[in-house]
This record gives C-alpha cells, sequence and structure tokens, in this order.
C-alpha cells in the first residue's frame, strides 16, 4: 500500500466513523498538532495512540463534521499533503464553520508518524463562542 493510500485509507474509516480503523493508520508514537489551542477544544499537541485517541473523542463530543473534503493529494517519498473543505456543526453552540484546510502527514514503515494541520482556526474558534 503506498503512502497516498494509507491516507485515504484513514479519510474512508474517518467518513465511516470507524474511530479504530483510523487509530489502525497511525505508529504507537506518532504526533498530531492541531492548532487553536486553548479556543478550539481539539487544539494542542496530541502524542501516541492515547493522544491521538483523546482528540477524536473530544471532536466526537464538540463538533458533527456535516462535509469533509480531501481534495487534493501531494505525495513525496515520506510525506503526504492533503488540501480539503469542510463544513462543521459545533454541538455547544449550535454555529456552523466552514474552512478550507491543509493537513501534512509523515509516514514510517506503512503508519502516520505525524500530522500537522492547517485551517482558519479563527473562524473555528468563532464557532466555540457562545453569543
Amino acid at each position: 500500500m503506498t503512502n497516498q493510500q494509507i491516507i485515504e485509507q484513514m479519510y474512508h474509516c474517518f467518513a465511516a466513523g470507524d474511530m479504530q480503523g483510523v487509530i489502525a493508520t497511525f505508529s504507537e508514537d506518532a504526533v498530531w498538532l492541531e492548532p487553536g489551542e486553548p479556543d478550539i477544544p481539539f487544539g494542542g499537541t496530541f502524542t501516541g495512540i492515547a493522544g491521538i485517541s483523546q482528540m477524536l473523542a473530544i471532536e466526537a463530543k464538540t463538533i458533527h463534521v456535516k462535509t469533509f473534503v480531501p481534495k487534493t493529494f501531494c505525495t513525496n517519498e515520506n510525506t503526504v499533503v492533503v488540501l480539503g473543505h469542510d463544513i462543521v456543526d459545533v454541538l455547544p453552540t449550535g454555529k456552523t464553520y466552514t474552512t478550507e484546510w491543509v493537513q501534512a502527514f509523515t509516514l514510517a514503515n506503512g503508519k502516520i508518524t505525524n500530522v500537522q494541520v492547517y485551517m482558519d482556526t479563527n473562524a473555528i474558534a468563532k464557532a466555540f463562542k457562545a453569543e
């Protein structure tokens, strides 16, 4: 399986709600960097399977992803960069945000070792603020 296929598989599992399948694509010591801390509940640095599982659990409690579209994949030796778009409902406030995003994955030995996310944190933080 190519690195791009691993990322595509991870996205497929995410879309299907199969979080165990998502987690299975990561190395034991993977690091996920999600911007927006402290204004975005799932923002921060999450380390290892436990940390990434914690981030996914926070997302499950705070957002409902209406649309998640990976649009462009750029792949080289050990890196897959994905450009995409999402529409998300924020459960605590009832607000919706729309953002373009970039997710940069580093892989080794068929597993994701690092994720760096770039997105419009201002729009997301505003959606989390109560009126």
